[in-house]
């Protein structure tokens, strides 16, 4: 286990990221959307280069998507629409400057997907009002606890059931993590399944009927929207 105490200069970068974390989530929530902040941000981990991502967790209208266009907080530089695997829902990310991305899923997250978020660690607004710090695995498959001068760290490997409990996630979530984390660290990271980039000035709709038509499986997820 690994002792790693904060500079003044990481805790004053922490603060400017949680700063844009909380901008991000207050525009959602006057468009009545949670945002989860997730990663290096709710874990207190950061470093120069460090994202801001927030994902929401309920499925959202593409109508909804074009407010949160309208209203960000940062200037948006670009849209995607993507279907990371056939499992998983179909999902818009808009990408802003300083590198904050919104996830916004257009149908519904299964269960497992919501996990994800557990297992990389993830502050509900609430959360992040009390600017409290949240355990969650790092991409180098890291365990990251908070302490009040930092945070300890350690291999999840086996330590999975352990890191499971700890998280509140199934461990079998924490082995499919290690094993598409693992796969990537030898053969690279690998691309989505379907995926569509915006247009400039493209409303969300239009976009996910490019998407639909691009993919079958996406096709068959956005029928029952009728896109």
């Amino acid at each position: 286990m690994k002792e790693v105490r904060y500079s003044d200069e990481r805790w004053k970068l922490l603060e400017k990221l949680r700063e844009k974390a909380r901008r991000v989530v207050e525009t959602l929530s006057n468009l009545g959307l949670e945002g989860w902040v997730h990663g290096s941000v709710a874990r207190g981990d950061v470093r120069k280069g460090s994202d801001v991502d927030v994902f929401v967790p309920q499925p959202v209208s593409p109508h909804t998507v074009d407010a949160l266009v309208e209203s960000a907080p940062y200037e948006v530089l670009k849209i995607v629409a993507t279907l990371p695997t056939p499992r998983d829902c179909v999902r818009v990310k808009v990408k802003m400057e300083g590198d904050v991305e919104v996830t916004v899923p257009i149908t519904t997250p299964s269960d497992r997907e919501l996990e994800f978020y557990d297992f990389s660690g993830k502050l509900t607004p609430e959360a992040l009002d009390r600017d409290e710090r949240v355990p969650g695995v790092n991409k180098q498959l890291r365990m990251i606890e908070p302490r009040p001068w930092g945070h300890v760290e350690y291999s999840i490997l086996g330590r999975e059931g352990e890191v499971a409990s700890k998280l509140g996630i199934s461990v079998q979530l924490v082995n499919e993590r290690i094993k598409a984390l693992t796969r990537r660290d030898k053969v690279g990271v690998q691309g989505v399944h379907a995926k569509v980039e915006g247009r400039p000035g493209e409303p969300t709709v239009e976009l996910l009927r490019r998407l639909a038509r691009s993919n079958p499986k996406a096709a068959e997820k956005l029928s029952d929207l009728g896109v």
